[in-house]
């Protein structure tokens, strides 16, 4: 098993994500069904960080960004396999520009 390492924009990118839905679409239920499916990809990263592919551009690929889709996020983390450490290093709207963000 692998240790998981949140990094403060993770974890900003999720309180922002969730401070969304809660205020602005008044959907305390989209939270915590993020929440819900964020904890447990986590879980499965921590047991086998490869099961998910490494991100399709050539930049980020390249740093070895892995990525997991949670509905109309992607979470990215790397690897770290000296450490046997896991960091989660962003949650995004899939839809964003993804190179210019990481």
């Amino acid at each position: 098993m692998y240790n998981v390492i949140t990094s403060s924009s993770f974890e900003k990118d999720l309180d922002n994500i969730t401070d969304y839905f809660i205020n602005s679409l008044n959907s305390k239920n989209a939270a915590t069904n993020l929440l819900d499916c964020t904890e447990e990809i986590i879980s499965h990263i921590s047991e086998i960080p490869y099961m998910y592919p490494v991100y399709h551009d050539k930049d980020i690929a390249e740093r070895g960004y892995h990525y997991s889709v949670i509905g109309n996020f992607l979470l990215f983390y790397a690897i770290n396999e000296i450490n046997k450490t896991v960091v989660l290093s962003r949650l995004l709207y899939g839809r964003r520009n993804i190179p210019e963000i990481i």
